[in-house]
């Protein structure tokens, strides 16, 4: 067994949540690890981290019926992984992974995207190897998903097209007024722009691309959403989650039809500007030599963010070097250097 998968049933033991509401973010940082190179530092994240968290309950699997009205109840959590455990059973996980994307995305940010990104990770990690624990991996990621199920306002498209692609969309989306943001937990920072009608109508006319677009439409959101992590050093965990959830759609397309790959691109699009919307702010960025020096080494981005054992970090710089890796560009690096170099423990009370 790798020391992914001894984390990854180490982490099956807990709950997906801690401190009355922050996710668990175990798994991810795990997977994350692995791709960054430095497995072997898996064991000292997991003696690390695992402790905060609860031990997990045992559930049942929802009838089909039940299942609609269990959405966003987090109670159901367990019940939500025995159910698509039992599904793993039945058919070949792609299938079920497919099955649970689609029925899923209109609450795709459950858990401020967490239940997506664990999702995500799940999914990769089956790529890699298929294993008993990681087939059981994607059935907490599909779980925590469903169990904490969360709608945004508007619905990509609906109003018909303005032209505006989705990186124009998060560039351009209106804020919502100092006045009217609530601190507190991501997913509670949302809660008023269900009363901020610019931000539906954005949504509403967001553009769908094409089929043959959609790659080169998640590149150029990724960028615009990375910049905007360069631009606003105070909300590094909110910003950077804005890179993160559209990066993630790589990790799931192998698994997905076009259909699907185009409506998870808006719903990534859609969350990544809620989050910039709720927590947005202007500032200077002072020059720091030191992130420049580190951002000239990949090698050393890779060893300091995985050294950080500082989960956002880990799995930030890791979607950025990805990223990098497909379209090169100096804000990348610099950015990963960032996040390996000055993201705080603290830093994680968001979400």
């Amino acid at each position: 067994m790798t020391e992914l998968d001894e984390a990854l049933e180490r982490f099956q033991r807990v709950g997906p949540e801690y401190a009355g509401g922050l996710a668990n973010h175990g798994p991810m940082a795990a997977e994350a690890l692995e791709r960054l190179g430095h497995p072997a530092l898996i064991p000292a994240w997991v003696e690390r981290y695992a402790p905060r968290l609860p031990p997990a309950a045992t559930g049942r699997v929802l009838r089909p019926e039940e299942r609609p009205e269990q959405l966003g109840r987090f109670d159901a959590w367990p019940d939500w992984v025995a159910t698509f455990e039992a599904e793993l059973a039945e058919r070949p996980w792609p299938e079920v992974a497919a099955a649970g994307v689609r029925a899923l995305l209109p609450g795709f940010f459950a858990a401020a995207t967490h239940g997506w990104l664990r999702a995500a990770h799940a999914v990769r990690a089956l790529e890699a190897v298929e294993t008993p624990v990681r087939r059981r991996e994607l059935a907490f990621g599909l779980g925590y998903w469903a169990a904490r199920y969360q709608t945004l306002p508007g619905r990509p498209g609906a109003g018909g097209s303005d032209g505006r692609n989705p990186a124009e969309f998060l560039r351009q989306v209106s804020l919502l007024p100092e006045a009217d943001r609530r601190p507190g937990l991501f997913t509670e920072a949302v809660g008023p722009l269900a009363d901020f009608p610019a931000f539906a109508a954005e949504v509403d006319r967001l553009s769908e691309p094409a089929a043959e677009d959609v790659e080169a439409a998640l590149g150029e959101l990724c960028r615009a959403a990375v910049e905007l992590y360069w631009a606003q050093p105070s909300q590094r965990v909110a910003a950077l989650h804005a890179v993160t959830a559209p990066s993630a759609l790589r990790l799931l397309a192998p698994v997905l039809d076009a259909h699907t790959r185009r409506q998870a691109l808006l719903a990534a699009a859609q969350a990544a500007a809620a989050l910039r919307s709720a927590t947005a702010v202007s500032e200077p960025r002072t020059p720091d030599p030191e992130i420049e020096r580190c951002a000239e080494d990949e090698a050393e981005i890779r060893y300091r963010a995985a050294c950080s054992l500082e989960e956002h970090a880990i799995k930030f710089a890791e979607a950025c070097l990805r990223e990098h890796r497909l379209s090169p560009a100096p804000v990348w690096r610099r950015a990963a250097a960032d996040a390996a170099l000055r993201l705080a423990p603290d830093d994680r009370r968001a979400c």
